[in-house]
């Protein structure tokens, strides 16, 4: 889609994965070598607060396309006080991996390093996970290269340590995260209290792009997002909140 490479130019060359972990990536990116040596001089002579108003016109341009690229962040909206801050507990073993995640931070499309989580012996005859943990460190090269693409200039993804089924997660972050002409999805962050006390942040795969197979029902962000019980169960009780 020729818009899509336009936001390129505005936004540089944001477009090379690196090993860092915090490492922020255009989503659009591979078109960015082509045109950004056009679009640097151009930054020089008209001063940075000119292209950021041609920046801004090219994200509504972009908008009335029909193209989705701004981010909403709809995590302290009256519409997510019932969802953001509930407690889920993990219904199979799973496990934690180096993950390619929305970056919930930006105003636009973009992906960034964090931890992902997902379930062992879960997928379809396209696509799966493996049985259990022994079954991945059995075969590690193997499942490492189907479970996690690796893209140019990157290293290869791996799962980081096997989780129990019972893991509680709190819900921390609900974003309507836009993803091109497909419209939006929901990302969602949440915490999880590690048994030596330590709490870490995770995404949950809810883009089948990203992470496969996605714990939601259905698709859109009209309404608030539905678990599958068979990945996660609401939990109230004492030992979750």
């Amino acid at each position: 889609m020729i818009v899509q490479v336009i936001l390129v130019v505005a936004v540089s060359d944001l477009h090379i994965t690196s090993h860092s972990k915090r490492q922020k990536q255009l989503a659009f990116a591979p078109s960015s070598l082509i045109l950004a040596n056009n679009f640097l001089p151009l930054n020089e002579a008209l001063g940075a607060q000119e292209v950021y108003l041609k920046y801004l016109a090219l994200v509504f341009f972009l908008a009335l396309s029909g193209c989705s690229v701004v981010v909403h962040d709809k995590t302290n909206d009256p519409m997510a006080s019932n969802f953001v801050g509930s407690f889920f507990k993990t219904a199979k073993d799973g496990f934690l991996y180096e993950a390619r995640c929305a970056d919930i931070s930006a105003t636009v499309q973009s992906t960034e390093w964090c931890i992902g989580i997902q379930a062992f012996n879960s997928g379809n005859q396209y696509a799966s996970t493996p049985e259990n943990y022994e079954a991945y460190q059995s075969s590690q090269k193997l499942w490492n290269e189907k479970l996690f693409t690796k893209l140019a200039f990157e290293k290869q993804r791996s799962i980081i340590s096997p989780l129990p089924k019972g893991t509680i997660l709190k819900i921390t972050k609900l974003v309507q995260y836009p993803w091109g002409t497909n419209g939006y999805y929901w990302a969602i962050r949440a915490t999880i209290t590690k048994p030596e006390g330590n709490q870490i942040e995770v995404e949950l795969p809810t883009n089948r792009v990203l992470s496969f197979p996605t714990w939601l029902q259905g698709f859109g962000v009209r309404e608030l997002p539905i678990f599958k019980t068979e990945y996660l169960i609401n939990c109230t009780d004492k030992k979750c909140t």
